[in-house]
């Protein structure tokens, strides 16, 4: 095989392992717009700026709407002003804190 082709495999294998390993993994669970609004709406109080640093309890409204929601992927849906209101990595934790 010519040298060309051997790249260009080995970069369409690559690529391929990349655009499939969410899917292959299963960890990427729904993630939509109003997934996003019901974690805001139900964790405010846990994820606002300037909000006391208190994780919820697991059987709370917030903890249920998180559930099932890759916290990483709400965090990228934010809009500019929402990133200005909340802070991403208390969003992050409710991950683990619900978990």
């Amino acid at each position: 095989m010519k040298p060309q082709t051997v790249a260009a495999l080995l970069l369409l294998l690559v690529c391929a392992m990349v655009t499939l390993h969410p899917v292959v993994s299963g960890k990427r669970p729904r993630c939509t717009e109003e997934d996003k609004a019901h974690v805001l709406k139900e964790c405010g109080h846990y994820t606002r700026h300037g909000h006391p640093k208190e994780l919820p309890h697991k059987h709370s409204p917030c903890c249920k709407a998180a559930e099932g929601h890759d916290m990483q992927c709400i965090v990228d849906l934010l809009t500019n002003d929402e990133r200005r209101e909340y802070e991403q990595a208390a969003i992050i934790a409710l991950e683990e804190a619900c978990d």
